[in-house]
């Protein structure tokens, strides 16, 4: 008889924490969640290359590392330390991106990314499950996403990174960590 008892007190708890779950889910303004963005920030960064050239927005994004050699990335977790993207507030999208670029073995490459087929939704990419964001965190928009293109060697891989607050600190204790800003892999071609 106790087995059954507490059988039906943990399926009825289930069912109310169930329901309390789709009640704040549901209570979320249908105009911002999913999280979109009308503008966006970006940057490029060149790494293993002879010579590298990003223009987007009718702008050199690689002015200071055109007609030189790019090092190898610094460390293992490099873009772990990429901050913010430098060229804000870019209205989305402007054109493609331009890369021209040669490659460690002397070989010259093109291409163009077009940011606004792979951003072609203009949704937010994060992991930050909805429950854990504010509930008035973002209201439309959800503000300027970072854009990273990156090339190395001879692939271009495009990454995007958005700062989410979230109701609990990320790091336990920290009560300055209540956000996330994790590093999204969009897009990426070896050529």
């Amino acid at each position: 008889m106790f087995l059954a008892a507490s059988f039906f007190l943990i399926a009825g708890c289930q069912t109310a924490m169930s329901n309390q779950a789709t009640a704040t889910a549901s209570t979320r303004d249908p105009e911002t969640y999913p999280l979109h963005f009308k503008q966006h920030n970006f940057e490029a960064h060149c790494y293993n290359t002879l010579d590298c050239k990003v223009i987007y927005d009718n702008a050199n994004q690689t002015l200071y590392g055109t007609g030189k050699p790019s090092p190898a990335p610094p460390s293992d977790d490099y873009r772990e330390r990429w901050g913010g993207a430098s060229y804000i507030g870019v209205r989305n999208f402007p054109g493609p991106v331009q890369i021209d670029w040669t490659s460690r073995d002397g070989e010259a490459h093109r291409a163009q990314i077009d940011l606004s087929e792979i951003f072609k939704d203009e949704l937010i990419l994060h992991r930050t499950p909805i429950e854990e964001i504010p509930e008035k965190a973002f209201k439309g928009p959800a503000g300027e996403p970072d854009i990273f293109v990156e090339v190395n060697d001879r692939t271009v891989t495009v990454y995007m990174k958005m700062f989410i607050p979230t109701k609990a600190p990320q790091i336990p204790g920290n009560k300055n960590s209540r956000f996330r800003d994790d590093l999204i892999k969009a897009w990426s071609r070896t050529y």
